[in-house]
Parts: C-alpha cells; sequence; structure tokens
C-alpha cells in the first residue's frame, strides 16, 4: 500500500512536462504579441515623424509663396505639396488627408491625418484593424529691413563697378514678391555718404535704377556708411517676440580697408562738417578736406593737414604760404574725444591738440589710419547691439580681419579676389535670407 501511495505521487509528476510545454507556447505566443505591438507602436511614431516632416515642408511652401502671384490656389498648392511628401501607402497606411488654411496675415497651417493598417498586431490578438495618427504644423513669412551699404570709391572702377551692379541688382530682385511687406535701403559710400533709396516699400524699380547709375570714384569712407546705416528708420523691435520680429540686415561690401572719417573742423574761426582722407589708402592724410555728401568732392580752399587751432589769427599757429596762396591752420575736433583723440594713439600721445602743423604722414597719418578702422569697427557694433546682423563681402586687398570684425560672425563673412563672383555671393546670402525668413 505503500508503494501505491508512492507512485501516485510520483504520476502526477511526470505528467507536469505536459504542462511546461503548453505554458512555454502560451509564453511564445504572448512574448510574439507584446513585439509585434512593440514594432507597430515604432511604425506609429515612425509615420507621425514622416507626416510631421511632410506638414512643415508643405506650410513652409505656403508661406514662401504667400505673394507669389502665379499661384491662384495657394491652399492647393500646399495641399500637393504635403501629399508629394508623404504619399498614400508610405508606412503601411492609407491615403492621408491634409486641410490648409491661412490668418490672412502671412501664416499658413496645414493638419494631416492618415491610418495605419495594424497588420501584424492584427494577426498576432486581434485589436484594431487601424490606427489614426495626426499631426498639424504652421509657418510665417516674416518681414525683413534690408540695407546695401556699397562701397563705390575709386578702386572699384572698370568691370569691379559692373560685377557688384549686377550682384545688387540680382539681390534686390530675389525679394521682388515681398515689396509690400519688406523694406530695403540703398547706402553708397566713397569720400561722401549718399542715400539713393532710404528704407522704404516698393523697391525693386528705384532700387534697380539707382545701382545702374552707380559710378566709382573718391576714398573709402566706411565708418560714415556704418553710422548713417545705424540712423536708418529701423523698425522698433522692443518688446516682439523672437519668432515674431522683422528680420533686420546690413549687407556691407568693400573693396578696400577704410580710408576716411567724417568730423568737425574749424578753418578761420568757421566749423565744418566734413571728411578727412589718406592720400591713395596711404597713411598721408590728404591735402583738402572732402565733402560728406557728394561721393568725392573736396574743398581745395584750405589744407586739412595743416593743424592747429582753426582761427583767423591766433597765437598758436601762423599762417603758411602754399604757392602763392596763405594758408591758416584747421583745428580738428576729434584730437581732444574722449574715445578717438590723440592719446588713444600711441605715436599721438601727449600731443597739444591745437599742435601747429602735425607732421604727415608720421604721426598724423598713422593716426587716421588707426582712427578710420577703429570707428568703422565701432559704428559696426553699434549696428549689432540693436540686434541688426551684418552680413560682409570683401573684393581683393580689403584686410579680411577688418571684414570679419565687421561682420556678424564667421558665417556672415564672404570673401572673393575675383569680382565675377560677387552675384553668386549676393545670391548666396538672398537664398540664406530667404530660408531664415521663414519660421
Amino acid at each position: 500500500m505503500g508503494r501505491n501511495s508512492i507512485k501516485g505521487i510520483q504520476n502526477p509528476l511526470r505528467n507536469q512536462h505536459g504542462a511546461y510545454i503548453l505554458i512555454t507556447g502560451i509564453a511564445v505566443v504572448v512574448l510574439f504579441g507584446f513585439a509585434a505591438l512593440g514594432i507597430e507602436v515604432g511604425r506609429w511614431y515612425a509615420i507621425q515623424g514622416e507626416m510631421s516632416k511632410a506638414i512643415d515642408g508643405a506650410a513652409f511652401a505656403g508661406a514662401k509663396n504667400v505673394n507669389n502671384p502665379n499661384i491662384t490656389d495657394l491652399h492647393g498648392f500646399v495641399e500637393q505639396v504635403a501629399q508629394a511628401n508623404f504619399p498614400p501607402g508610405l508606412l503601411g497606411t492609407d491615403a492621408p488627408t491634409f486641410v490648409v488654411s491661412d490668418d490672412g496675415n502671412g501664416k499658413v497651417t496645414v493638419q494631416g491625418n492618415t491610418n495605419s493598417i495594424n497588420s501584424l498586431s492584427r494577426v498576432v490578438g486581434g485589436g484594431h484593424d487601424t490606427t489614426a495618427i495626426a499631426a498639424d504644423g504652421s509657418a510665417k513669412l516674416r518681414n525683413a529691413e534690408i540695407a546695401l551699404v556699397l562701397d563705390v570709391s575709386g578702386s572699384m572702377g572698370g568691370s569691379p563697378i559692373s560685377d557688384l551692379k549686377d550682384g545688387a541688382k540680382s539681390f534686390v530682385e530675389n525679394f521682388t514678391d515681398q515689396q509690400a511687406d519688406n523694406r530695403f535701403a540703398l547706402l553708397t559710400f566713397a569720400t561722401g555718404v549718399q542715400k539713393p533709396f532710404p528704407m522704404d516699400h516698393g523697391y525693386v524699380s528705384p532700387m534697380t535704377s539707382a545701382i545702374n547709375g552707380l559710378s566709382a570714384s573718391g576714398g573709402t569712407n566706411a565708418e560714415d556708411a556704418l553710422a548713417q546705416a545705424l540712423t536708418l528708420p529701423w523698425s522698433d523691435q522692443s518688446g516682439v517676440p523672437a519668432n515674431e520680429r522683422t528680420k533686420q540686415v546690413v549687407i556691407f561690401f568693400s573693396d578696400g580697408n577704410p580710408s576716411a572719417f567724417r568730423g568737425q573742423f574749424k578753418h578761420e574761426g568757421v566749423t565744418f562738417d566734413g571728411v578727412a582722407a589718406l592720400d591713395g589708402g596711404y597713411a598721408s592724410v590728404y591735402s583738402y578736406m572732402g565733402y560728406p555728401d557728394p561721393q568725392a568732392s573736396y574743398d581745395s580752399s584750405f589744407y586739412v593737414n595743416f593743424t592747429g587751432d582753426g582761427k583767423k589769427t591766433g597765437t598758436s599757429c601762423s599762417q603758411r604760404k602754399f604757392g602763392s596762396t596763405w594758408y591758416y591752420s584747421v583745428k580738428w575736433d576729434i584730437f581732444q574725444d574722449s574715445t578717438y583723440g590723440l592719446n588713444s594713439f600711441g605715436p599721438t600721445y601727449g600731443m597739444d591738440t591745437e599742435h601747429c602743423g602735425m607732421t604727415n604722414p608720421t604721426p598724423l597719418g598713422d593716426y587716421v589710419n588707426y582712427l578710420v578702422r577703429q570707428m568703422a569697427i565701432d559704428n559696426a557694433q553699434a549696428i549689432k547691439n540693436n540686434g541688426i546682423e551684418i552680413y560682409t563681402i570683401g573684393l581683393g586687398n580689403i584686410d579680411q580681419n577688418f571684414l570679419s570684425a565687421l561682420s556678424s560672425g564667421p558665417k556672415f563673412v564672404y570673401y572673393t579676389p575675383d569680382s565675377s563672383e560677387l552675384e553668386g555671393i549676393f545670391q548666396q546670402i538672398a537664398n540664406i535670407l530667404k530660408l531664415v525668413l521663414i519660421s
């Protein structure tokens, strides 16, 4: 009887082998089901990612073409772009639907829906035949204010000025369809600075005409060009969210190092708003004072490099004779400026601010060579401090370190030794700006 009891106990234990097989089979099915579900979930996320990219691309294309007169059905165009980027059947989906809307102020919104066909999870455990997946996105064309600041000094003669015209015109024409929203300005500089077109809408025709009329002559007054660029009527951006701000940009072009600056000068007791320039770009000050507005015009009635108190009669300086004409000294107000005065430049430190006949070229020429660079860099920094970006384009012998100092950073600096490449550079910058104007 005891043996029978033991046998009765042993038989059920032996029968557990079948149970293990059954449990293992169920576990495999369950694990396979979880794996199938995991695969499906991963595919849902992939589908949503692809739909989001299609929607963003479509919204971007719509915002970019809001003002395109060749697109009569903007919503239909946007929908076609979305469908092209997310065709039916992509990653196991049915036909997607896209709904396009706009706020009438340049913002385009796209909503997309599709269904993922759950073929794998259905086989394993039934469940839903499809899973709904949706995404939406929007883009808006931001407004822009762009100032072209172009060097038309004498060294630009010949092919350089012709190639500059082609590049500048092609740049402006890139924004033809946005004239009602964007504002442009054109400043040109040589010895003096001119504003052929101030910051305004409807810029393509007048700016193109002004660019066609450019000619090359005079010095390189970069500092005053940048100072006047800052005084343009830029929109006030204070309090405006970053993604809604008007894009504000200066495109600065020059083919040479700065050689002139604008300041106050006194001659025979009369104060003049004038320009002192280096002679031929060398560290020797040109004899006559330039005018700040004409491109390259000089006043030969006095020698600007004959320094002194600026009085007709005085104790510090006496008149001097050049040829058959007697000239009186000229006082440079900047000599006593707290930032740019004589004490800011080593070789002139401690000199009398009414020094008579300061040696030219040294130290007067060296001082001016320092002055025109530092003033230009400081004026560029003032522009950047106001949230305005500066792209710089350099040609030929320009100091590339100086060019970089003016710019908003390494990605904003362009240089070429060949003027025939200018149009391509202007086009590159236009393409970048057209991209960043979509937010």
